[in-house]
């Protein structure tokens, strides 16, 4: 998150994001031929709960 864009907050459910092998963090860039397959996302939380992203 960029704290001047952004306010700091503390997340409610865990998630993660993966590229094939690859976990992306803050900051980093993704290539176009990374990002031309579809991410697996996780997020965790409960089944019938609604969250925002």
């Amino acid at each position: 998150v960029i704290g001047e864009v952004v306010d700091m907050f503390v997340p409610s459910v865990a998630m993660a994001v993966a590229y094939g092998a690859r976990d992306p963090i803050n900051g980093c860039h993704v290539k176009p031929s990374l990002a031309a397959d579809q991410p697996l996302v996780r997020i965790s939380g409960r089944r019938n709960d609604l969250y925002t992203l």
